[in-house]
């Protein structure tokens, strides 16, 4: 029996567009480099093309692979069955600590604050934001209409709206107190100033 040519992947491919994704989250697609992306993913840059193909598949993959995961993330969410004012704490709140983290201070989101600037120059990761930002009007709306939003497709181009914002406000530097004042607003102005 002859023996089988090449050598078995001995990575986790997952683990390594997860890596990849944190340093495009960093630096953006233009300051990340292949060598960057070696370093990152523990992969050899050959490797890394045989694994994911060029930097452009590879920044593709790392949109799509969170633009699925924040989807999973809003639809667990509309399975616990909260009222209104939770859901958009819970999605404001987790946002703010989302976008608090990063490798080299908070660095916000990465299609949020990458893809929006590649966007203008790449008609594919262009087509990729809309899609994620259509699958998250979408979906945001559909958990403000079950929790009882009177204006749910109003009241979730705001929260949006606000959610995008703190992604900016995090990677500039923004304190958490600061970002969580934001989110207090647009919770009251959704779901009404809190009882008591």
């Amino acid at each position: 029996m002859a023996a089988a040519r090449g050598r078995p992947r001995s990575f986790d491919p997952d683990e390594a567009l997860k890596r990849a994704t944190e340093r495009f989250r960093t630096h953006g697609y233009s300051g990340t480099s292949l060598d960057d992306l070696s370093a990152a993913t523990g992969l050899a840059r050959p490797s890394l093309a045989a694994a994911f193909g060029d930097k452009r598949a590879l920044y593709i993959a790392a949109i799509d692979r969170l633009a699925g995961r924040v989807e999973r993330q809003l639809l667990r969410l509309g399975e616990l069955g909260l009222p209104l004012r939770a859901v958009v704490e819970r999605m404001l709140f987790g946002g703010i600590d989302l976008y608090l983290t990063g490798s080299e201070g908070p660095e916000g989101c990465l299609i949020l604050n990458t893809a929006s600037t590649q966007a203008a120059a790449d008609p594919e990761v262009r087509d990729r934001l809309t899609a994620f930002l259509a699958m998250e009007d979408a979906r945001i709306t559909e958990l403000l209409a079950a929790a009882g939003s009177p204006m749910p497709e109003t009241h979730g181009r705001i929260v949006a709206a606000v959610l995008h914002s703190l992604s900016v406000r995090a990677r500039g530097g923004t304190p958490r107190a600061e970002l969580e004042q934001v989110a207090r607003d647009c919770v009251d102005l959704v779901a009404g100033p809190a009882a008591g």
